[in-house]
This record gives structure tokens, C-alpha cells and sequence, in this order.
């Protein structure tokens, strides 16, 4: 039997519980030889807003803006640091640079905190790549090389696009939104993989392959286990979200055709934490559509998820701390969003 909200929406809680024992009076994790990172907590805001804990989401973001906020509009973990290190430790929130950013900023905004969200827009809104219509992947958009210096992806274009559907900025929403649309249009070989990012003074896809331990942020393989999935997953409940804003249901058509071809990957995408993503966007499909396929899709994926949580709440992933507090925040957010959609498809 599938899985029901009753359910998703208690493990949601169970997570955000053991959040609400693990923060300080300081809204600092009682961890502490991670808490310096802000990769630690800057998704636990989102966990605790969608759960209700708004008193402790404001001293979360508290602390965040008082040790990570820059003037810029940044958020930086070591500021007197050089280079990208001075992001994280993570190598990949180095790589991925507003990522982390635009989740503090879209749970401030949410929370009415504007004196967090409006510096960190103004910010993010120097990523947005006009030529292409989405946003740079590393970096801001450089006038000098015509937004060639920054690849344009799916994943962090979604994410952006979503902040700003948030802001209220609908001019960059459905730039962004359209990009998805092109994302889908121009791929040629999606009985092997889906391309994932595009040259940002072309717009055109790129098809070749970095050095081996970075060619997953590149492209999600059909035939290869546990690829990136969430990479797909994100434009799927961003396109949502775009055409309720619009009406404009050539949004959910890109979404279903996202995935469709996300239900032709390797089994392992039903038993991988990475799909979570994705069974938040199936969940949101599923209600606009009424189509079984993507509720099935959804309730497959979450749980899986439930199936991963420990007695104290967590996720077990074999990942360090820093890790499962990150993941174990996203998945509790998502797992409540899913339970939402599921309850509403009901008509509970």
C-alpha cells in the first residue's frame, strides 16, 4: 500500500523534534566543532518554517546573518579566508556558489525577514545570465566575456528561479522557466543521458565532459546507478510553482517531460536519498495532473526516505555530521511538502 501523508508528515516532525533538541539558546547547533560552517544550518530555516517552529527559525537566522551574512550580500563561512574555501568546506557548495544562499534567502523572505532576504536578492540577482535567461552555476554574470566564464545549469538556474518567483521578480521566473523549456527541447540523446548545463554566452549544451570526478554535475546517465537525480528534480516543482504564478501550463508539460525521463533511469533512482528532489516534483505533478504515475513515483522515493530515519530523528546515509544535518534537514522538509500535496490530492 502506498505510503500516506499521516506518515510523511510524522517523520517530517520527528526530524524537525531532533533539530529543536540539537539547537542552543543561541540558535546554534549544540555541535560544536561544525558550527562554523554555515553549511551546517542553512537549510535547517526552510525545515523549521515548514514545520511550524517559527520562534527558533528567527534565532537560526539570527545567528546566520550575525556570523555569515557579508555586507555584499554573501554568505560566507571563513570571510578572511581567499579563494573558494572561504564558501565551506564542501567542495561542492564551492562549486555550486549561490546554492546555499539562496535557501537562507527564500526562508527569510518567506519568514519576513527582509533585512536577510533583501541584501541576499540583490546578491543572487548578479548571477542572472541575460543571454540565456538563467543563472551562472559558480559565479556572477561577467559582462567581459559575455557570460562566457560561467556555465548556466538546470539545477541552479531552478533554484534561483524559484528565489525570485519568491521575490517577486517575474521577469527572471520566467526567463528561467522558458530556459527549462529549451533544456528539454534541445536534447538529443536522452536514450542514454540528459545534459544538465549550458555555455552561457550560447545557450547551447554542453556535451563535453570534464575531468571524471566532476562529469555527475554534467549529465544524469539513464543506464548508471544512483546518479544525481536531484539535479532534474529541482526544475520539477519550480516549473509548478511558475505556472500557478503564470497560468501557463506549457510549464507543467516541461515538468512531466523531466519526468518521464526520470522514469526511464536506473532502478537505483527508487533507493537513493538523491531523489528527493524528485519525489517532491512528482508530488506537486501528481496533484496538477491527477496522473498515478508521478503520485506513484513520489510515494516510491519517500519511502524509501522514511525507511532511513533513526530513532533520534536523523537520516541514516553513511555521510559525516556536517552530511546527515544537511540532508537529514532537506529530506524533513520535503517529506512534509510531499505529505501536503498527497493530503490535498485526497481532498484531506
Amino acid at each position: 500500500m502506498s505510503i500516506d501523508s499521516k506518515t510523511l508528515i510524522a517523520a517530517s516532525e520527528k526530524v524537525a523534534a531532533f533539530f529543536e533538541r540539537t539547537v542552543d539558546e543561541n540558535g546554534q547547533l549544540k555541535t560544536r566543532d561544525i558550527i562554523d560552517d554555515v553549511a551546517s544550518v542553512y537549510k535547517l530555516p526552510t525545515l523549521l518554517l515548514t514545520t511550524g517552529r517559527w520562534q527558533l527559525c528567527h534565532k537560526v537566522l539570527d545567528d546566520i546573518k550575525a556570523r555569515f551574512l557579508q555586507p555584499d550580500g554573501d554568505f560566507i563561512s571563513w570571510p578572511e579566508k581567499a579563494g573558494l574555501g572561504r564558501k565551506s568546506a564542501s567542495p561542492r557548495l564551492q562549486l555550486f556558489w549561490p546554492y546555499l544562499n539562496t535557501w537562507v534567502a527564500m526562508a527569510s523572505h518567506r519568514l519576513g525577514r527582509f533585512d536577510i532576504s533583501v541584501p541576499a536578492m540583490r546578491y543572487l540577482a548578479t548571477f542572472f545570465n541575460p543571454n540565456v535567461g538563467g543563472f551562472g552555476t559558480s559565479g556572477p554574470f561577467d559582462k567581459a566575456s559575455n557570460g562566457a566564464k560561467y556555465d548556466v545549469g538546470i539545477f541552479m538556474s531552478a533554484h534561483l528561479g524559484l528565489a525570485f518567483l519568491y521575490f517577486g521578480d517575474m521577469d527572471k521566473a520566467v526567463a528561467t522557466g522558458d530556459l527549462m523549456g529549451r533544456f528539454v527541447e534541445k536534447q538529443k540523446n536522452l536514450d542514454k543521458y540528459f545534459l544538465l548545463r549550458v555555455r552561457g554566452d550560447t545557450g547551447e549544451l554542453i556535451e563535453e565532459l570534464p575531468a571524471e570526478d566532476l562529469a555527475v554535475y554534467y549529465r544524469v546517465d539513464r543506464f548508471k546507478p544512483r546518479q544525481l537525480y536531484f539535479m532534474l528534480g529541482y526544475p520539477v516543482f519550480f516549473l509548478y510553482y511558475l505556472a500557478q504564478a503564470t497560468g501557463d501550463q506549457k510549464y507543467i508539460k516541461t515538468a512531466e517531460a523531466i519526468l518521464d525521463y526520470l522514469l526511464t533511469c536506473d532502478e537505483s533512482f527508487f533507493s537513493f536519498s538523491y531523489s528527493h528532489k524528485c519525489a517532491y516534483g512528482a508530488s506537486l505533478i501528481a496533484l496538477a495532473t491527477g496522473k498515478a504515475k508521478y503520485r506513484e513515483m513520489s510515494a516510491r522515493v519517500a519511502q524509501y526516505l522514511v525507511s532511513l530515519q533513526t530513532e533520534e530523528g536523523t537520516f541514516d546515509l553513511g555521510m559525516p555530521l556536517i552530511g546527515t544535518l544537511d540532508q537529514s534537514a532537506e529530506i524533513g522538509t520535503w517529506l512534509k511538502e510531499i505529505g501536503l500535496a498527497f493530503a490535498r490530492a485526497d481532498g484531506k
